[in-house]
């Protein structure tokens, strides 16, 4: 007996997935995902060190001081904080109660729904969670810091990509100033905050800054070496033993060392890699398999960008993609910005200046989207030309709403999903 979306192994001996690669390549791949927390962090020795130190208060029972973590995405922030206070937690010297509270801030888009978010972490019972909204500020307030009172001991809250929320100044000026204005009597609370923007902090309101005073641990970006040993460590997890070989690794490495330093990537290219192996029948993961999977990793990135940038720069790159379609010949600067303009006009924008047009060009050439080349004309003159530099059908996806906005044309009807 089966229900819809349920059947049972006794009905279905086989199934088309046995006829796919048995190869042996992953023997645990999601060890390759961010959010995998490996028992041990390497490559970051000093960074841990360094906030094994700032913790010290908390470990011995003192006041915790705030401590805020900067650098970009990718370099291990949130990795060594998750590794750190799993450290803190375990062990049995700790000279306090400890409760951890952990909340990644993107997509909070207040103070008072950070606060809100929090709360609710700490009622016990669902039923009296407190809605999105419709409690007074300091309602909101008040039932945080009695929840967080409960505890005792000492409470870090963990406020990963901080500088999302708006009006973050409110929240973090009542939370330090909470135990001085009698809101906290039992709870000693020290904050985490993790952030890309280093300039979060110069942003904060002088009385912030004055009542946080934070310790600051800056991540740099890994180097090749690092991000070798990183990877090293994860390949040994995620995949059998020397199913990767060690010029993938070496190759892997010296391609994020030279883009931002970023391990997430790195982790990216070579899961990518062996996914090529497992789906072709391959017994090795190679430097040619993690070459093809930085093509696919940066039409991804630049996809990515892509979708995020202002719409009027999204309609320049429509127009260029059904131009690509419909002329035999070169795109020019003028042929682009007129097709440009009949898009703007149809979605109801007042289209830019044409130099305004140029810059928008100059950096999508920038962002790797587009390429932009000088040539001359038989009279000695210059223009410009512009093409994709990713495949089209990849574009036109990462611009669906555009398209639905403006229409599809119909010279890439075939390549629209």
């Amino acid at each position: 007996m089966h229900k819809w979306g349920i059947l049972t192994t006794s009905l279905v001996m086989t199934s088309a997935f046995d006829d796919l690669s048995e190869s042996a390549i992953f023997a645990k791949r999601d060890a390759l995902a961010d959010e995998y927390i490996p028992s041990e962090i390497v490559g970051r020795d000093e960074k841990k060190e360094e906030y094994m130190n700032a913790l010290l208060p908390v470990y011995k029972g003192e006041s915790p001081d705030n401590i805020f973590l900067y650098g970009q995405n990718g370099v291990g922030k949130t990795a060594v904080t998750h590794w750190v206070l799993n450290q803190l937690e375990a062990s049995e010297k700790l000279q306090t109660e400890l409760a951890v509270l952990h909340i990644n801030c993107e997509g909070v888009n207040t103070s008072y729904q950070l606060t809100i978010e929090l709360a609710n972490q700490l009622i016990p019972n669902s039923e009296d969670y407190l809605p999105s909204t419709g409690h007074p500020e300091s309602k909101v307030y008040s039932v945080f810091f009695d929840q967080l009172d409960k505890i005792g001991g000492t409470a870090l809250i963990v406020l990963d990509e901080i500088d999302h929320v708006a009006n973050i100044d409110t929240f973090l000026y009542k939370a330090t100033r909470a135990a001085s204005y009698g809101d906290l009597t039992e709870t000693k609370l020290g904050l985490i905050g993790i952030s890309t923007d280093t300039a979060f902090g110069e942003n904060l309101s002088s009385d912030v800054r004055s009542s946080l005073r934070e310790r600051v641990i800056e991540f740099p970006p890994y180097d090749a070496g690092q991000l070798e040993e990183v990877l090293r460590q994860r390949v040994e997890i995620a995949f059998y033993d020397d199913i990767v070989t060690n010029a993938a690794i070496t190759y892997a490495a010296a391609l994020g060392s030279k883009n931002s330093g970023d391990a997430r990537m790195v982790l990216d290219l070579i899961r990518i890699a062996g996914d090529y192996a497992r789906e072709r029948g391959k017994d090795y993961v190679t430097d040619d398999l993690v070459e093809e999977a930085m093509d696919e990793y940066e039409i991804e990135r630049s996809m990515s960008v892509l979708a995020d940038l202002p719409e009027n720069i999204k309609i320049v790159v429509y127009a260029l993609a059904v131009l690509e379609e419909r002329e035999d010949d070169e795109v020019t600067s003028s042929i682009l910005y007129d097709l440009y303009s009949d898009f703007a006009q149809i979605v109801g924008h007042d289209p830019v200046s044409e130099r305004r047009a140029r810059d928008y060009y100059g950096r999508l050439d920038e962002l790797n989207i587009i390429e932009s080349q000088v040539k001359h004309d038989s009279s000695g003159g210059q223009y410009k030309t512009h093409s994709l530099n990713h495949p089209t059908n990849e574009v036109l996806a990462a611009l669906d709403e555009t398209i639905n906005t403006i229409g599809v044309d119909k010279s890439v009807q075939h390549l629209v999903r």
